[in-house]
């Protein structure tokens, strides 16, 4: 499961993607536009997180793409190991924030 996970986030893209998805739920071209990937990396990626259970599709499939609690899970310990290993970076602190307090309301209504 482990080797699973650091395989998918190695994909070129994935990173972009996540993210992107983790300041909130987003439609495909959103994602092109926010990530600059051409339309097939970004079908690839997204299939890939999706099969993962990192990404879904939301309820209303007209809004596009959500992290999956796995997936902000995912993004936080990544982003953990990046502020660790690089210079804090505020955009870093921010979507940490962010995913910190999404998980938390997830499990208050869980």
């Amino acid at each position: 499961m482990l080797m699973e996970i650091l395989k998918t986030i190695s994909y070129a893209g994935t990173m972009e993607v996540l993210t992107s998805l983790g300041k909130g739920p987003k439609r495909f071209t959103e994602i092109m536009f926010e990530t600059k990937l051409n339309p097939g990396i970004l079908n690839r990626v997204l299939k890939t997180l999706i099969n993962s259970g990192i990404v879904s599709r939301c309820a209303n499939e007209e809004d596009g793409y959500e992290l999956t609690t796995k997936g902000i899970k995912i993004s936080l310990y990544i982003l953990k190991i990046v502020e660790v290993s690089e210079s804090q970076k505020p955009v870093h602190r921010e979507l940490i924030t962010l995913l910190t307090g999404r998980l938390e309301q997830m499990s208050s209504t869980a």
